[in-house]
């Protein structure tokens, strides 16, 4: 009897003290991240009403107004946002879609899979550049109820929940639906079902963003995000160094984290996908021919010019950053200086003109260790910094026609994030495609990696890409920069860095995002589930389950206490 009540004491202190750890968590959420008022974040250049048609670099603003089906997690994994779970069918061909309950768009209307359903069809039928060849794969898509999305696809495409359910963001059917031929985008304020609603716009001077107390995930932390326009690089380093912002939402070069580094700023690290390359133009002389392009890559020391270049990572493994879960296992650039003598001393070879955007140093100074390296290796080259506008039109952007040799240019970060990507920028009618290259033998890989049943055998195919692409060099991958985003800690110190992106990010603005952020993988193949975690909603019903519990047993000890009628009491 002792022994059963001891048990039952034991199980009942336990309940209780499980109920209070949980309700501590609940209360926890609440209270850890400091609710601030007002936190400051500039950018360059004013970016319209901030919807998924009128943003030009603006895609982090746009966000944090509009949801996807899924989100990027701290280590750059897709995670049911939207969504609660996600299922494959198992050919790989049929994606089952379960959304989450109670999300709300903004103007109060519920958010259903008719309004998922209506902006895959929207996008695809209305061309935008970045999301519509995101759905190339889709056939079909259906809604069996008002929490289900089926989308059909005509092959396996396991980079699907990354681009585009992990990038497109969705739109709401009864705003958009209703739009006049020829206008892409509503007017006015956007409508999103995200943290945080657009309240205020003046052009050319600054956005308000303020907090959808409502927001499924939780109240957003920070009351009110306030974006002043400032387009000048050092005016946004003064203004966070006197005061006047709370972060500067691109990565620092390492002379600028030493400026603003001190008391009351600290800088977030970590991989940043997007890099810098030698872009070759393959249409005009010398860049037309294999041989010149691969006696330029033999003549750079990629690892000396990511060292000249600052705290860089040397992209000796290829086009994607070797932090991708895709990246190659290998180097695939070797210098070999002698080898790029014999090419490029060749003096029939014309002068090579390596143009640079003035507004990036760091990108500056590559092309200047670009021009030393072919200089030292025999050839005739200059380096010619011109503002980025020129450099835009020069390398073709915006159907202008492509006038330059070779350019100093950015590589994308969505390719590391997902190589289906790479189609974009080296595949026939690739809108980044600026270097002109055709090649069928990387059509059927591109081809492969869409198909590819297994992640093993699509790693096989995004390995021959890269090899590919380092033999018939396009261009020269050069580096990475490290990633490094200052902020002032009394302003807002819960910033969530996402590998590959950066701070900037609805994580950063949520409760408990920053201890809720680490990954452990996802499920990307053929009859695999993606779940999302235990939210608030969860954790609270766990607590009063474990409430109820203790009480149960409590309740239970008392009586097996209580003496039975007639019977003496006994003293303690």
């Amino acid at each position: 009897m002792r022994s059963t009540q001891a048990l039952l004491r034991l199980a009942a202190a336990l309940g209780l003290v499980a109920a209070l750890t949980l309700l501590g968590t609940v209360a926890g959420a609440a209270a850890q991240a400091p609710r601030a008022e007002v936190v400051r974040v500039p950018f360059p250049q004013d970016e319209g009403n901030l919807t998924p048609y009128t943003f030009e670099l603006g895609y982090p603003l746009v966000t944090l107004i509009y949801d996807t089906v899924m989100w990027r997690d701290a280590a750059g994994v897709p995670r049911p946002w939207l969504a609660r779970s996600v299922t494959r069918s198992p050919d790989g061909r049929r994606l089952r879609i379960r959304l989450r309950s109670g999300v709300r768009w903004h103007d109060g209307r519920p958010l259903t899979a008719r309004d998922v359903a209506f902006t895959l069809r929207y996008v695809a039928e209305n061309p935008h550049p970045r999301f519509t060849r995101q759905l190339a794969d889709v056939e079909g898509v259906t809604t069996p109820d008002r929490a289900t999305v089926v989308v059909s696809l005509r092959r396996p495409s396991l980079g699907f929940l990354d681009q585009p359910l992990a990038d497109l963001p969705i739109l709401p059917e009864h705003v958009w639906g209703s739009l006049p031929p020829g206008r892409l985008a509503p007017t006015g304020r956007p409508v999103g079902s995200g943290p945080y609603r657009l309240t205020r716009h003046r052009r050319g001077a600054s956005y308000t963003l303020r907090a959808n107390r409502g927001y499924f995930r939780g109240r957003p932390t920070v009351r009110t995000i306030q974006v002043p326009i400032i387009r000048d690089a050092e005016r946004t380093i003064r203004s966070l160094q006197q005061g006047r912002v709370d972060t500067v939402p691109v990565s620092l070069p390492e002379d600028t984290v030493r400026r603003v580094r001190g008391l009351g700023t600290r800088v977030a690290r970590g991989p940043l996908y997007a890099g810098s390359v030698l872009l070759f133009n393959l249409r005009r002389p010398p860049f037309d021919r294999p041989e010149v392009r691969r006696a330029v890559a033999a003549a750079l020391d990629l690892g000396d010019i990511a060292r000249r270049s600052g705290r860089t990572v040397p992209a000796t493994r290829g086009y994607l950053h070797p932090a991708s879960p895709w990246s190659s296992r290998e180097d695939l650039q070797d210098f070999d200086e002698r080898r790029a003598s014999e090419a490029l001393s060749d003096p029939a070879l014309p002068p090579i003109r390596v143009l640079a955007p003035a507004n990036d140093p760091q990108r500056v100074e590559a092309a200047r260790e670009v021009v030393i390296a072919l200089q030292r290796a025999g050839a005739q080259a200059r380096q010619e910094v011109v503002p980025p506008e020129r450099l835009a039109r020069a390398v073709g952007q915006d159907g202008a026609t492509p006038t330059f040799e070779a350019a100093i240019w950015s590589s994308p970060p969505l390719a590391s994030f997902d190589p289906a990507y790479l189609d974009v920028v080296f595949g026939p009618g690739g809108r980044l495609n600026y270097s002109g290259y055709r090649s069928s033998a990387f059509d059927r890989l591109a081809d492969r990696v869409a198909s590819a049943p297994t992640p093993g055998a699509r790693q096989v195919a995004v390995d021959r890409q890269l090899r590919l692409l380092a033999a018939d060099v396009p261009v020269v991958p050069l580096f990475f920069p490290e990633g490094a985003f200052a902020y002032r800690t009394g302003a807002h110190a819960d910033w969530v860095y996402v590998k590959g992106s950066g701070i900037l990010d609805k994580r950063s603005f949520l409760p408990g995002e920053r201890k809720l952020s680490e990954s452990a993988g996802v499920p990307d193949r053929p009859g695999a589930s993606i779940s999302s975690r235990i939210g608030p909603l969860g954790i609270a019903a766990l607590a009063l389950l474990a409430l109820a519990a203790g009480a149960a047993l409590s309740l239970l000890w008392r009586r097996v206490r209580r003496p039975p009628r007639g019977a003496p009491r006994q003293r303690a």
